[in-house]
């Protein structure tokens, strides 16, 4: 293609050079595109303040490099109500030999509501996979509260890194979810992320 840069204006100009250069760097780096990282799964901690109101009974088993499934019980005893003081947040810490000093990163979901929660973290995030491997809430808009009292079933549930960036660094990566209300509640998952060869 040949172009006339006398006949351009500054910003065809500008636009042209950016584009033939994002073009030449898709086409001399492919592996930009792809995950650079592994990780496995160390281990998980639940802990509920009330175990006669909600428990965790959950297991992880590795299915392949890189995919984890989960599996188990979260029985509760209690509906959550809209009304309720039932709130959640997450954060994630990284430390480079998993003994001590995790430093927090800025990846985060602030403390909000539990239906807050589930109609953005929880939708966006998590739903699609919970929905073929679980009997967790599903739906369309809105969640509709209450959370009803019950057994919620896993099996088998996998999560993979799609997700997920493609460029981590090395390290361990601790990742908290909290949840204080009626009953005060945690899970922790320790993975470490390897380079991937």
């Amino acid at each position: 293609m040949v172009v006339d840069f006398n006949k351009l204006s500054l910003w065809q100009l500008v636009l042209h050079v950016v584009c033939s250069v994002v073009v030449l760097i898709n086409a001399m780096m492919p592996a930009f595109d792809k995950k650079t990282w592994n990780y496995e799964i160390k281990s998980m901690e639940t802990y509920s303040a009330n175990e006669s109101l909600l428990k965790f009974d959950l297991t992880i088993e590795r299915v392949s490099r890189g995919v984890y499934a989960f599996t188990g019980d979260l029985i509760m005893t209690i509906d959550v109500n809209e009304e309720d003081d039932s709130y959640i947040e997450a954060c994630a810490a990284r430390s480079h030999n998993g003994v001590s000093d995790y430093r927090m990163l800025p990846f985060k979901m602030p403390r909000q509501h539990l239906f807050t929660a589930m109609n953005t973290f929880y939708k966006e995030i998590l739903m699609e996979t919970l929905s073929e491997c679980s009997n967790l809430p599903v739906f369309e808009d809105k969640f509709e509260p209450p959370l009803r009292k019950g057994v919620y079933t896993i099996t088998k549930c996998q999560f993979s890194q799609d997700g997920f960036p493609n460029h981590v660094a090395e390290g361990f990566y601790k990742i908290m979810i909290f949840g204080n209300g009626t009953v005060d509640w945690s899970i922790s998952v320790i993975a470490q992320v390897e380079t991937a060869h």
